[in-house]
């Protein structure tokens, strides 16, 4: 999760791409995946949930010049063999792009999924993720008031099939020790609202990073749990 915000689009299914936004200035080089990734949410508040296996081994397209971040996303992505499915205006899962070579029918008609996170088709791993960033940021919300929002980790959560997160490790810190034992505190047990999609790979990477209105985003959270 990259500083989880954003409401969902009034659609069925979750967009591929946000809707257009102001042309950012970007200079990222050709790196490892999750790096990239964490660095494209510092510049953009965007969020991101993705498999960890997914992202292993990856890597992202050098970015440079004055895009929209969607755009800019697309551009980092390309090779990858991931797409970005946005679950709200600011936040995204990561899923496989859809196979292109031709297969044989099946005798008997089956309905048809796209892998999402782990192989989760991507309208569950977008609806997941969502719950997942409601809770966290609430939680976070309510517990660091005056810090969440304006700094950045990035964490590994296990999640159990009664809906809350089991275990939650950090990645990265967040450059206080104090906050982060607040940070792991907050999340370990954190009830998220919806059971984990059958099949979901674990541990799930979550990235937290800068935003632009920190205020505004809890203020919004805690008034949607309310």
């Amino acid at each position: 999760m990259l500083a989880w915000g954003g409401t969902a689009a009034a659609t069925t299914e979750p967009r591929d791409m946000a809707e257009a936004g102001p042309r950012l200035h970007f200079d990222l080089p050709s790196q490892p995946l999750q790096k990239a990734l964490a660095d494209f949410g510092g510049l953009t508040g965007h969020s991101v949930l993705v498999d960890s296996t997914l992202a292993q081994g990856r890597t992202a397209q050098a970015v440079h010049g004055a895009f929209p971040a969607q755009e800019a996303l697309r551009l980092l992505l390309a090779g990858t063999g991931l797409h970005a499915r946005y679950s709200g205006r600011n936040a995204f899962t990561l899923v496989p792009e859809p196979a292109t070579a031709e297969v044989p029918m099946p005798e008997a008609p089956t309905a048809p999924t796209a892998p999402g996170l782990g192989g989760v088709a991507p309208s569950a791993a977008a609806d997941f993720a969502g719950a997942l960033q409601s809770a966290i940021t609430r939680a976070l919300c309510a517990a660091q008031p005056g810090t969440f929002g304006r700094y950045r980790a990035a964490l590994q959560l296990w999640t159990g099939p009664e809906g809350r997160i089991r275990r939650a490790s950090l990645l990265e810190p967040s450059g206080e020790a104090a906050r982060d034992t607040v940070l792991l505190a907050q999340l370990r047990g954190l009830a998220i609202g919806r059971v984990p999609p059958p099949g979901l790979a674990q541990p799930v990477t979550v990235l937290l990073s800068p935003r632009a209105d920190p205020v505004a985003v809890c203020r919004a959270a805690l008034a949607d749990g309310s």
